[in-house]
Formats: structure tokens, C-alpha cells, sequence
């Protein structure tokens, strides 16, 4: 199970990487065509656009793995262990949920979008097919945050040290 987590997360981390980089080099060539020939694709700008919206959504689901997000830690790292487990535990699940209710609204927005019909102006696709990274990584997002809400839930259970980050003074 653990190789394919870790499968996973480097399949992950490689279609962040390889979507950076293409958005990177459509930018590049539609910049120079753009000043060089005075001609742009209409398509590039849209396709960058939607890619965005993927690297937004792929990004963040990566960002609970490493707990890169912004939180607010003053609490949990001067609060007495189990009542720090507490609070994180409360803040992921409270995330969690949030991001359970990305994936019903984002469901919600996507039949909405197929049941129109509609398609986008550049590229002629679906305009539901864009979005779909939105649910799709809000379900990632919310694995993530209730695993470790669970994780704070058995430290408060089983009385463990609550890791405080020991921080320099200037």
C-alpha cells in the first residue's frame, strides 16, 4: 500500500511539474509571436488559463501534504499538549469538510455546465472538462485533512507529545 501511495504522490508531483512547465512555454511562444510576427494562437491564451485552474487545484491538494498552507499556529504551540491535538484536529476536519463541500458544489457546477451544452471559444471543448480538477483534488484536499485529523484524534487519545515547532529568537 505504501509503494502506491508513494507512486502516487510522484505521479502527482510530476503532472504539477510538467503542467508548470507547459504553461511556461505556451506563454513563452505566444509572447514572442506575439512581438515578433504580431499573431497569436487564440487558443494559447484559454489553454493557459484552464491549466491554471489544474496547477491551482493540484497545487493545493500538494500543499496539505507538505502543510505548506497558511494556518494560524499561536494556540496549538502554547496550549498544553492534548488540548493542542484538539485544536489541530478541529482545524483539518473543519477543512476537511470544507473542501467535501468544493466537492459537491463542484459536482453541482459541472452538470450544470454539461447539461448547456456550452463550449469554450478557442478550443471548441466542453467548458464542464476545465473544471473538473476542482472536485477532483477538493477530494485529495479532504483525504488529506481528515487523515490528519485522525492522526491529531489518536495523539489526543493516546496522550502524545504534541510536536511545537521551536522557533529562534531574532
Amino acid at each position: 500500500m505504501k509503494n502506491l501511495i508513494k507512486r502516487l504522490n510522484t505521479i502527482e508531483e510530476a503532472c504539477l511539474a510538467f503542467s508548470l512547465m507547459g504553461i511556461a512555454i505556451i506563454t513563452f511562444i505566444e509572447t514572442a509571436l506575439r512581438y515578433t510576427i504580431s499573431y497569436t494562437f487564440p487558443w494559447f491564451m484559454e489553454l493557459a488559463n484552464y491549466t491554471s485552474i489544474f496547477i491551482t487545484f493540484l497545487a493545493a491538494s500538494i500543499g496539505v501534504k507538505y502543510g505548506t498552507h497558511f494556518s494560524m499556529e499561536a494556540l496549538p504551540q502554547t496550549a498544553p499538549d492534548r488540548i493542542s491535538h484538539l485544536l489541530k484536529m478541529a482545524g483539518y476536519f473543519i477543512s476537511g469538510f470544507l473542501c467535501i463541500l468544493f466537492v459537491y458544489f463542484g459536482i453541482k457546477h459541472l452538470i450544470f455546465l454539461k447539461s448547456f451544452g456550452v463550449k469554450s471559444s478557442a478550443m471548441q471543448i466542453p467548458m464542464y472538462i476545465p473544471y473538473i480538477p476542482i472536485p477532483l483534488f477538493s477530494i485529495t484536499m479532504a483525504f488529506r485533512f481528515l487523515a490528519l485529523s485522525f492522526k491529531h484524534l489518536k495523539g489526543f487519545i493516546k496522550r502524545e507529545p504534541f510536536d511545537k515547532v521551536l522557533r529562534k529568537s531574532l
